[in-house]
């Protein structure tokens, strides 16, 4: 089988080579036929800069070139755009309602900025905005999408690269697979089950055991280039003979060094707090009081942040685990030398779980690490009961925003698909935005937004919440105010129904139906006895 796809993966390298070097020579022929009363159609990439920095078009952008006269397609990220000047010569918005402003204009050359106005109505008071705007050359940027009148249809073929990328990365991972496996049996061990996961994606557990009875859980995060396993033991089994060096056992893990935050909270719920000997938030950081006592007593110690841990304290008193969350990738060498220590590294991806069960799921992970298996499903079961209970209450739907703003007044947002957002809708809310572009880029959370956009999206929102996780609780809608003015103009600011999450709730992880259960007496009105959200004075 391994030769058979050896040699599909040569074969089709070289037909795309093939059709990789016909395609040059018809782009080059394109590229070419520009000149004489021909209509050519290219995508390239434009760069906008200037007013508060927060706009944007979309890019790469349609460029249309008649007789060497250029024109650009330009969509922005607002609807509220709708005139623009160039040269002094006003192009009016061409969008349809409630689409995103766009605009066909002139320009002269390639790779070369030039100015624009565009005039914005999502303030009180239109103003007109100066812009730079760069249209790149299609010779780096872009292809011929279509020619009317010239040498016809080109279309893109996959590149030799991408091809033999797509090909390695199927065979990679069945050959993942199937040397996981065999390693697994020369080690004597045999799967027996695996553990029921509802929600959490970004995980699993595989239970094996050997000819003696011995019982592992083989645990798995994540996929791709940052698969992890480990083989944990159960009932204090050894490790076993022959163990690929891919599988990391883990023993005893009694004196874990915690370093995610969020990991914390899930870890207390399950009474397993006593295993965790070191952290890398400092006590006045913590808002778990179980942690933050822990602290003052002596039973967890400081061990320095992710990035600067104290290696010889940890070394010294024998830490058998450390739990990291994605930061830790931005600082490989810490990796490397926690483990050239003797000390495991984990590296959890709660955070990459779109659902708030699924987030909450991983509690079942640190029953398994910390034998605390019947107190971690107890808890998840209470939650998942609270968390569902108002999916059919007939609540009347209200629109609800979450948002932050920077020091510098650049609001940030909750994604439309974010776990926050799905709280907001089980509790019987509707989260806005509800769609947006550009939410798939990143595995964040969050993302930066214009005041004009959301403005757009939220204006009209029903209700306002404030993240206080970066900037810090706010008392009052005029401190909100302050931040940016136009948030003076929201209906929920108008209507008094801003609030604010508290600082304490990104560290609740186990919270999930206490969130909801907010959030559905937020919706009712009902806001004498909240738990994470507090009203705003007006």
């Amino acid at each position: 089988m391994k030769k058979k796809l050896v040699f599909f993966a040569a074969v089709l390298a070289i037909c795309l080579t093939a059709c990789s070097f016909f395609n040059k020579t018809e782009q080059d022929n394109k590229l070419q036929s520009v000149s004489d009363n021909s209509v050519v159609t290219y995508s390239c990439q434009v760069s906008l800069s200037g007013g508060s920095g927060r706009a944007s078009v979309n890019s790469p952008a349609t460029v249309v070139e008649t007789d060497g006269k250029r024109t650009v397609e330009l969509i922005w990220s607002s609807s509220n755009y709708d005139y623009m000047l160039v040269e002094g010569q006003r192009f009016d918005n061409e969008a349809s309602e409630g689409d995103n402003s766009k605009f066909t204009i002139p320009f002269a050359e390639y790779d070369k900025a030039f100015k624009v106005i565009g005039d914005t109505t999502a303030m009180s008071q239109p103003h007109e905005i100066e812009y730079e705007l760069t249209v790149s050359s299609p010779k780096t940027s872009g292809l011929p999408l279509e020619g009317e009148g010239g040498p016809g249809d080109l279309r893109s073929e996959p590149t030799v690269a991408e091809a033999e990328k797509k090909l390695t990365d199927e065979v990679s991972s069945a050959e993942a697979e199937k040397k996981l496996s065999e390693a697994l049996k020369k080690s004597g061990l045999s799967k027996t089950g695996s553990m029921t996961l509802e929600y959490a994606t970004q995980y699993t557990v595989d239970y094996f055991e050997d000819g003696s009875k011995k019982q592992y859980a083989l645990i798995t995060i994540g996929s791709g280039d940052y698969t992890q396993h480990f083989l944990k033991s159960l009932k204090n089994a050894p490790e076993p003979k022959g163990l690929s060096s891919d599988i990391t056992f883990l023993g005893s893990v009694d004196k874990t060094y915690l370093v995610s935050t969020s990991v914390m909270d899930l870890i207390s719920s399950v009474d397993a707090l006593d295993n965790i000997s070191f952290t890398g938030t400092k006590a006045s950081e913590w808002y778990v009081s179980s942690a933050k006592k822990s602290m003052k007593k002596g039973d967890i110690i400081y061990a320095g942040k992710y990035s600067a841990p104290d290696y010889e304290l940890l070394l010294t008193d024998e830490c058998n685990l450390a739990i990291e969350n994605t930061m830790i990738y931005h600082t490989p060498a810490v990796k490397e030398k926690l483990e050239s220590l003797g000390i495991p590294v984990m590296v959890e991806l709660s955070s990459y779980e779109s659902h708030p069960l699924g987030r909450l799921e991983w509690i079942k992970l640190y029953g398994l690490l910390y034998d605390k298996m019947e107190e971690a499903d107890n808890v998840f079961t209470k939650q998942v009961k609270g968390a569902t209970a108002f999916s059919n209450t007939g609540t009347p739907e209200k629109s609800v925003a979450v948002f932050s703003v920077t020091s510098k007044g650049i609001f940030v947002i909750r994604k439309p698909g974010d776990y926050i957002a799905t709280m907001i809708n089980m509790a019987g809310g509707k989260y806005v935005p509800e769609k947006i572009k550009g939410t798939d880029e990143n595995a964040l959370s969050t993302m930066k937004i214009t005041s004009e956009d959301f403005f757009i999206y939220a204006g009209d929102a029903d209700i306002l919440i404030y993240n206080s996780t970066v900037e810090g609780e706010v008392e009052s809608t005029m401190d909100l105010i302050k931040k940016n003015q136009i948030l003076a103009d929201f209906k929920a600011v108008k209507d008094g129904q801003v609030y604010c999450l508290s600082k304490e709730y990104f560290q609740a992880s186990s919270n999930v139906a206490e969130f909801i259960e907010d959030m559905n007496k937020v919706l009712n009105g009902q806001t004498d006895s909240l738990t994470y959200i507090f009203k705003l004075k007006e």
